[in-house]
């Protein structure tokens, strides 16, 4: 995977600013509003820091993962299905 190939990354960089909620492989629900992401030298996958930069006006958590971890994105206004990891896996 190079750093361009990390969907998960992608949608979110494209959805910043719009609340997304991030269903994690280990039953987590995230609500992100903005990312800063990056990868360290010799990994496959980005890591992702969420709601810093701007802080969101609402209540909020800053949370810290890689995006191996996120089983699916949705978008909490239509319900629509971002990202699936096991779609994306076939």
């Amino acid at each position: 995977m190079s750093p361009v190939d990390d969907e998960v990354s992608a949608v979110l960089q494209r959805r910043c600013g719009m609340l997304t909620i991030a269903e994690m492989t280990d039953g987590r629900q995230l609500e992100i509003h903005n990312i800063a992401w990056g990868r360290d030298m010799g990994d496959a996958v980005d890591h992702i820091t969420t709601n810093i930069s701007p802080a969101p006006s609402s209540p909020h958590t800053i949370d810290f993962f890689f995006t191996r971890e996120v089983a699916r994105l949705v978008s909490p206004e239509s319900g629509e299905v971002l990202y699936d990891r096991e779609a994306h896996a076939a």
